[in-house]
């Protein structure tokens, strides 16, 4: 037989928005510090977009291709 669900209250609904609010606003917090630390070039962080690039390439083939400056010849 089916049975009514009770319901959440108010209070434990509003602890669960705020908890999920405060991951939010500290997410931000975290990028927006990264960025100025990025800016002031005070920051240990390394991203090189031009790398990533290169491992999605080389995800998609499925193997690395290597090129050497011996490979290419001068005519």
């Amino acid at each position: 037989m089916a049975v009514p669900k009770k319901r959440r209250s108010k209070a434990k609904g509003r602890t669960r928005l705020s908890n999920w609010k405060s991951k939010g606003r500290t997410a931000a917090d975290k990028a927006l510090n990264l960025a100025k630390s990025i800016v002031k070039k005070r920051s240990t962080f390394l991203f090189d977009p031009k790398k990533k690039k290169v491992e999605e390439n080389s995800s998609q083939d499925g193997k690395m291709e290597q090129t050497s400056e011996d490979d290419i010849t001068e005519e």
